[in-house]
């Protein structure tokens, strides 16, 4: 098994210190993360690559602050507020991938 097989919801199960592999908790850990996406990318964060440490860190701290980890939520909301402003702010995370050539938005020409 490779270590970069580890899904990013068993890596927020380990970062939380949950072992409880429940459908029940397993499925708020995945709503946290979606929701940590949609944050990110409805402040500017357009590249949300889930192998990329800095947004599995903003997830991290996004899943501690809404689990309430070690009664420490406020701080880990602080850290993940700051580090989504860096993200969006920085022309690496906050640039669409370019795009095709050959992509087109519909049949039609100019013509």
């Amino acid at each position: 098994m490779a270590a970069d097989a580890t899904t990013l919801t068993e890596k927020m199960r380990a970062a939380l210190r949950i072992s409880s592999t429940s459908e029940k908790i397993t499925a708020e850990i995945e709503d946290c993360i979606a929701a940590c996406k949609a944050d990110l990318a409805n402040d500017g964060v357009k590249a949300i690559d889930e192998g990329d440490a800095l947004i599995i860190r903003a997830v991290t701290l996004y899943c501690k602050a809404e689990f309430g980890y070690n009664d420490k939520a406020e701080k880990f909301r602080q850290s993940y507020d700051t580090l989504k402003m860096r993200l969006a702010l920085s022309q690496e995370y906050n640039t669409a991938p370019p795009v095709s050539e050959t992509d087109t938005e519909g049949a039609e020409s100019g013509a």
